[in-house]
């Protein structure tokens, strides 16, 4: 998977704010970032009336609107989703996912902390591999001002993005995340790709998404 990094904090802290700066520097850079917003409370982002919506109102599962210059998916679940799980609908064709909230999730995280919000905060030392604040804590965590994105993108760069970058072979099997060996996903890799080259009037693979869904015997 390519890398993720959660940006986390108390509410209203300004959490969007430095997801804001993260991206702008990243693709300062010339970085591919894709974000990921989480919501407790649920969202909509259709409006009533509208044709997505009436589809939607109609009983759709699904709904995507399609135009030369965007695409929405709008799917309903029956739970939360990992940041791992979410990837499958992002895709690989980024070098970074920056994510605000899911701050019970494994990845990487950020917290923005604020003074007068108080000097708790809401992820542990391990957990974190830095923090956004105006002011200096007693930890031993990388800190760097509220405005700081340069550094914080610095930090992000040496941890996950200076790396030779390798092909991406994931496998999610009903929806979850299987983890693989390199070994594993070279022979995986290979025996894919051959079949593909052998394929007639197929061009060159450079992604390449498989779905099996199998009828499970009564």
């Amino acid at each position: 998977m390519i890398p993720i990094v959660s940006v986390v904090g108390k509410g209203g802290v300004g959490k969007t704010t430095v997801v804001e700066k993260l991206v702008a520097e990243l693709k300062k850079r010339g970085y591919r970032v894709a974000t990921v917003k989480h919501s407790d409370r649920g969202f909509e982002i259709d409006r009533e009336g509208k044709d997505t919506w009436r589809h939607a109102q109609a009983g759709s599962d699904t709904v995507a609107i399609s135009s030369p210059h965007k695409i929405a998916i709008i799917r309903n679940v029956d739970r939360d989703h990992t940041l791992a799980e979410l990837y499958r609908y992002i895709g690989p064709d980024f070098d970074l996912i920056i994510a605000e909230g899911f701050k019970h999730d494994r990845a990487a995280k950020i917290e923005v902390h604020r003074k007068k919000l108080g000097r708790g905060l809401v992820c542990t030392k391990d957990e974190l591999l830095a923090i956004a604040t105006d002011e200096k804590l007693k930890l031993e965590v990388p800190q760097y001002g509220l405005k700081d994105a340069a550094g914080l993108v610095d930090l992000i760069e040496k941890r996950f993005l200076t790396e030779e970058k390798q092909d991406e072979v994931t496998l999610f099997v009903n929806g979850e995340l299987i983890p693989m060996n390199p070994f594993v996903k070279n022979i995986i890799e290979k025996a894919l790709l051959g079949m593909i080259s052998a394929l007639k009037n197929v061009p060159q693979a450079t992604n390449v998404d498989i779905f099996i869904r199998r009828k499970v015997g009564e």
